[in-house]
């Protein structure tokens, strides 16, 4: 019976965050991350499991601050036109004037990491992760980067973490696995 209500309670959250993302102040210190976290490890339902990231995902990037939402969509336009360098610019800006949203920060570790920034990137992931331990795109990242930088162990860290935040994240079991075998092959 307790776990019908818990149930209950995490889909009315994300039916909530789905229907009403607009609701006060946003981001990683967003009330509605909780339920919707619990709703991500407990379900096994993909159309559930998408909404529900979906969902954070939305909490994360709104700022509830106009100015920074604003230079947040200026840089999400100029990754879509092509223009990293820009968009880096104005991820840089946004961290300057709003250095704890983490979004922030994993937006712009994302753009480092396209233009081969690898320190970079690493940097703005730390402090992503600082801000919300939580952050599942950035733990990608950190295993990505890691498992090119041949620290094999690190990036196997990382996707198992990732795994604890989203039991049935599809990709992070196989990559596991994949660096397992890397890490055996160079041993030999």
């Amino acid at each position: 019976m307790k776990f019908k209500s818990v149930k209950l309670a995490t889909q009315v959250a994300v039916a909530i965050a789905l229907f009403f993302p607009a609701i006060s102040y946003s981001d990683q210190t967003d009330a509605r991350l909780d339920a919707l976290f619990e709703l991500l490890q407990g379900s096994d339902n993909p159309v559930e499991l998408q909404e529900t990231e979906t969902a954070i995902w939305e909490i994360w990037y709104e700022s509830g601050q106009q100015g920074i939402d604003t230079l947040m969509q200026e840089a999400r336009a100029a990754v879509q036109a092509g223009d990293l360098g820009r968009a880096e610019e104005l991820y840089s800006e946004v961290i300057e004037r709003a250095p704890a949203f983490s979004e922030g920060w994993n937006r712009r570790a994302t753009i480092r990491y396209y233009r081969r920034n690898y320190d970079g990137s690493l940097e703005d992931i730390h402090r992503t992760l600082v801000l919300e331990s939580r952050h599942f795109g950035a733990i990608w990242g950190l295993g990505m980067i890691l498992g090119s930088q041949r620290n094999f162990s690190g990036a196997i860290t990382a996707f198992e973490r990732l795994l604890e935040i989203k039991p049935n994240s599809r990709d992070a079991g196989p990559r596991i696995e994949l660096l397992k075998q890397e890490m055996t092959k160079n041993a030999v």
